[in-house]
């Protein structure tokens, strides 16, 4: 888990494009006293936002949630997930919301 949040650390760290448009877009243009955060800030933003800046920040380098080398012809392989490492950012963002985390 810890993987994943690190991954959309370090590409808003070395300035990747779409987590940081998305990023400084949630902040400038959505705050939100009641919202939640988006990595790398304490500001708050509308969650939602947060959501999709921060997942789109995990997914830039984050690929094992993916299906890369599924190959239904052999059986019992099943090479891959889907999208487990999207979560994450959801469950940050709702925990923030509600007070239970901060």
């Amino acid at each position: 888990h810890t993987d994943s949040v690190m991954c959309g650390v370090s590409a808003l760290a070395l300035k990747t494009n779409a987590p940081t448009v998305l990023r400084n877009e949630a902040l400038t243009s959505y705050p939100d006293a009641k919202g939640a955060t988006v990595f790398g800030s304490t500001e708050k933003c509308a969650p939602e936002k947060a959501i999709v800046a921060n997942s789109s920040a995990v997914r830039e380098w984050d690929s094992n949630g993916t299906v890369f080398g599924y190959n239904p012809s052999i059986p019992g392989h099943t090479a891959g997930e889907f999208g487990h490492n999207d979560f994450y950012p959801v469950v940050l963002a709702a925990a923030q919301v509600n007070g239970n985390i901060d």
